[in-house]
């Protein structure tokens, strides 16, 4: 009897490359979808992150006379626009920390210590600054200091010019919180209205600037070079989340959501422009200075009206 046997039968090169491509394709469809689902979560995050600092805020004033948490008004007519000044003290307290803030000038006008206060109360961890789409901020600062590396708020050791690209950070921005040489009424939890915004994603610099580090002023709504230098950076220009005084948080897809509709991250008091530049009237401000030699100058209006949010950041360099 005559045995027959089969050959086994593997795929040619053609049914391969036919089935790769196949692959390839629905990898390709897949992936916008996919990246868009993932932002949308990143979005609700942030929003989470967002409202938990305003709530936080509300706790803290609830022990402070009602005041939402701020370090001293700048000394003079600048504030700190970096994470940090001066030598960090090494394996501090808590209330050591509290302290040296409360008590020397090295944090006068600096927003970023406003924000650590709550860090140092316990009321929140430096994870919890940290958009998921932030480019620039991947990482939370160390609490505490361990080594001469940190800054004592939100960041590493870096300069204007010469940004940390350690990824240690903070992503959010808060309104304005001084007037003259005193914290404004505005900063304050009675006076916190649903039409405040007090918490932003991160407020982008001009990078049209000199030196690529100035903040926008009366930029137009329909510019020349697209969303990301108009939003925040921290969503890719597409928008940000934004938080009002009644904690609420939503999403926006441009920065005239102050209030009468003022663009939060002007230093001037603008409206929605459509095809050229908005009206402003120039307010009296103060001068912001980052750490280092050559550190930008950013002017920003104190009007109570004028709701403007610090710090700022350059969204292509991470400059402060």
């Amino acid at each position: 009897m005559k045995r027959s046997s089969a050959k086994n039968k593997g795929f040619t090169l053609i049914e391969l490359l036919v089935v790769i491509s196949i692959i390839a394709l629905l990898i390709a469809i897949l992936l916008p979808s996919l990246a868009k689902a993932k932002e949308l979560a990143n979005r609700a995050v942030c929003s989470a992150n967002v409202r938990g600092i305003i709530q936080s805020m509300v706790i803290y004033a609830q022990s402070n006379e009602s005041q939402f948490p701020s370090v001293m008004p700048p000394a003079s007519t600048s504030y700190d626009n970096s994470a940090g000044t001066g030598t960090p003290t090494v394996n501090a307290s808590a209330p050591a920390e509290i302290n040296a803030i409360y008590s020397t000038p090295l944090e006068q006008g600096n927003p970023m210590a406003c924000m650590w206060l709550l860090v140092l109360n316990g009321q929140m961890t430096p994870k919890s600054f940290i958009c998921p789409s932030d480019p620039i901020a991947t990482s939370p600062s160390a609490e505490f200091n361990s080594t001469q590396e940190y800054y004592p708020n939100f960041g590493m050791i870096g300069s204007a010019t010469s940004p940390s690209t350690t990824g240690e950070g903070e992503s959010y921005s808060i309104a304005y919180p001084w007037f003259g040489s005193q914290v404004g009424a505005w900063w304050n939890d009675n006076a916190a209205t649903s039409d405040l915004p007090l918490v932003s994603d991160m407020a982008p610099a001009d990078v049209t600037g000199a030196g690529n580090t100035n903040r926008i002023t009366t930029t137009a709504q329909s510019n020349t070079y697209g969303p990301y230098i108009y939003n925040s950076g921290n969503h890719g220009g597409d928008g940000q989340n934004v938080g009002f005084g009644d904690d609420h948080v939503s999403w926006e897809t441009n920065p005239y959501v102050g209030e009468a509709g003022d663009n939060i991250f002007t230093y001037e008091s603008t409206v929605p422009a459509s095809g050229s530049t908005p009206a402003s009237t120039s307010q009296t401000g103060l001068t912001a200075t980052g750490s280092g030699a050559t550190a930008p100058t950013i002017s920003v209006d104190v009007a109570p009206y004028d709701t403007c949010m610090v710090p700022v950041r350059n969204v292509a360099t991470g400059a402060w």
